[in-house]
């Protein structure tokens, strides 16, 4: 029985041992979290133990306490912070030092209501940038979208350079309204798409459904296009832009119209046809004596540049369009200038945007077929 008792007393004294030693190790370690940029101290910092759900976060001067065991690996992070991993022993003050992480941001999709990741976007959103839409020669903005996106149709009637890219997204159709979408420039619904150059536009961002458009109202019914244009970054010195091209065009199939000879023949074989027919000598194909070869030049000039305060971007551009039809030509000269200003301390952002638009246009009428309508008039006219 003594025997059995010194037993349980060996065995309790074995444990007050064990329980002592283990309260010998644990200890408070106390802290502070410091941003390595401007040494001030970061609150709301989160502070755990590795591989458990301890711990706690730093007070908002920074500072933190946490009871841990030597040689205790404590993971410091913070938003927009690098995580750090400590190793504490009890009863020490530390100071540990985040410093910023800059990774790389998702792909950022413009929709009506501001800015959404395109990863996160529930509506029927579409974007292209500069470098995706379509190059060479394009004598309107939105001819870059050409084949680029599903659902947005684009097109043009014939090569006169005074009219316009039609646009239909979602296959919008109607005999009586019109289904052109609403246009929006640098945030201002309604502007004209023509007004801006190819090579100052940044991105397309194409809105189809009522979620994303919702903002704009019935304006939107059609769809939205946002056109986002080109502003100044960062940088050392300016940077300068030339853009320059010249091409041709040609018709690519003309009507087989009856000749000079072939006339006459034919009035020859059957001359109660030709009562009021009045041989001229001549032999021509009047589709010579309104159609040319077109031409399209373009000439763009950007300055941008910038520094941590202000950033800037000027552009000039002169197009010049000569259409197919004899008469039909047009001219333009566009001038923009992208500026921004940052002010307090980087939290107030100031972006202005100027342009300036003009045009002259000589225009042909085709559409008919009155007296005045050139191609009626070229058809059915006598080839002698």
């Amino acid at each position: 029985m003594l025997k059995q008792t010194k037993y349980k007393l060996f065995l309790l004294m074995m444990l007050l041992l064990t329980y002592s030693s283990s309260f010998a190790q644990t200890g408070e370690v106390t802290g502070t979290i410091i941003d390595a940029n401007d040494k001030s101290t970061i609150p709301g910092a989160s502070i755990l133990i590795k591989g458990t759900v301890m711990g706690t976060t730093s007070d908002i001067n920074g500072v933190f306490r946490l009871s841990v065991k030597p040689n205790t690996t404590l993971v410091i992070s913070f938003v927009g912070y690098k995580t750090q991993e400590v190793v504490v022993q009890p009863n020490t003050n530390i100071e540990v030092i985040l410093n910023f992480e800059v990774t790389a941001l998702e792909e950022l999709v413009v929709i009506g209501y501001g800015v959404q990741k395109k990863s996160d976007r529930t509506g029927a959103v579409q974007s292209i940038t500069a470098a995706e839409m379509n190059s060479g020669v394009l004598t309107d903005p939105i001819q870059g979208l050409q084949s680029k996106i599903a659902g947005v149709m684009v097109s043009k009637q014939g090569g006169d350079p005074n009219s316009g890219f039609d646009i239909k997204i979602r296959g919008a159709s109607s005999l009586v309204t019109n289904t052109s979408p609403l246009y929006v420039i640098d945030g201002v619904p309604g502007a004209d798409p023509t007004t801006i150059a190819p090579e100052d536009i940044e991105t397309f961002n194409i809105l189809k459904d009522a979620s994303a458009a919702a903002i704009y109202g019935s304006r939107g019914a059609n769809g939205v296009v946002i056109i986002t244009t080109k502003r100044g970054t960062e940088r050392k010195g300016a940077q300068i832009d030339f853009n320059t091209f010249f091409s041709l065009e040609k018709v690519a199939h003309r009507l087989d119209l009856v000749s000079g000879e072939d006339y006459r023949k034919f009035i020859s074989e059957y001359p109660a046809l030709g009562t009021s027919f009045i041989d001229g000598g001549a032999n021509t194909d009047w589709q010579d004596q309104i159609f040319r070869t077109g031409s399209s030049q373009n000439y763009n000039l950007a300055f941008s540049g910038g520094d941590s305060k202000t950033s800037y971007r000027a552009s000039l551009s002169h197009q010049i369009f000569n259409g197919l039809v004899i008469g039909s030509d047009k001219t333009r000269t566009i001038g923009r200038i992208n500026l921004d200003q940052k002010a307090l301390n980087d939290r107030l952002t100031i972006s202005t945007g100027m342009s300036a638009t003009i045009e002259n246009n000589n225009y042909i009428s085709y559409s008919g077929w009155g007296r005045n309508e050139v191609l009626f008039q070229a058809y059915q006219r006598n080839p002698t």
